[in-house]
C-alpha cells in the first residue's frame, strides 16, 4: 500500500534535483572564493588609489594589457591587485623589504627579491613601480628611461613613456 499518492515521488525527485544544484552551486562558489589570492593586511592609514591603466608595451603587443586596478601603500611596502572588468582579482602583487610576491589565481605564486625584479619577470618589461608613488603625489620623480606627465594629474589621468624599449604607463584615478 501506497501511503502517498502517485504525484508525490516526481515532486520529491524534482525537490531533491532542486536542492542537488543549489548545495552544488554554492560548493562552486566557495571553491571560487579559495582561488581568489588574498591580500594582506595593511594599516588602515595607508593610502590607497584606486582606477584603471593601461600598459602598452610596443614592441611586445601580447605583454601590454589594461585592468583596473587598486594600489595601496608605499614603495616600501603595498599591494597593487588586478581586477578584471568583472571585478575579479586577476593579479595580486604585494611586496615589502623582505621582497615581493605574485599571486594569480590558479597559477603558483611567484617571488623575486624586489617588487621591481617581479614586475619586470611578471610583464617582461621594466616599470618603475616604487617611483609610481612619487608621480601619484604629484612629484615629477626621474625614472631610467622614463619621462612623465603629470600634467592631468589634477583630472585623475597620469602617463608615463619609456623610450627605449617603448613603452607606456596610463592611469586614471576613479579616487583623486
Amino acid at each position: 500500500m501506497h501511503l502517498l499518492p502517485t504525484p508525490f515521488p516526481s515532486v520529491w525527485r524534482s525537490a531533491l534535483r532542486a536542492v542537488a544544484l543549489g548545495v552544488c552551486v554554492v560548493l562552486a562558489m566557495a571553491l571560487v572564493g579559495c582561488a581568489t589570492p588574498r591580500k594582506p593586511a595593511l594599516a588602515a592609514d595607508q593610502p590607497q588609489w584606486i582606477g584603471r591603466l593601461t600598459l602598452k608595451v610596443e614592441d611586445n603587443p601580447r605583454l601590454s594589457f589594461s585592468a583596473g586596478f587598486d594600489l595601496r601603500g608605499s614603495a616600501r611596502q603595498g599591494t597593487l591587485e588586478l581586477v578584471t572588468p568583472l571585478g575579479n582579482t586577476a593579479a595580486l602583487l604585494a611586496w615589502s623589504v623582505a621582497g615581493a610576491r605574485l599571486q594569480v589565481p590558479g597559477e603558483p605564486m611567484r617571488e623575486a627579491a624586489s617588487v621591481e625584479a617581479l614586475v619586470r619577470a611578471a610583464t617582461g618589461t621594466e616599470v618603475p613601480i616604487a617611483v609610481l608613488f612619487d608621480w601619484l603625489a604629484g612629484q615629477p620623480t626621474p625614472a631610467l628611461g622614463w619621462q612623465v606627465d603629470l600634467s592631468q594629474r589634477g583630472q585623475g589621468r597620469l602617463q608615463a613613456r619609456r623610450l627605449q624599449p617603448p613603452a607606456e604607463l596610463r592611469l586614471v584615478l576613479d579616487n583623486r
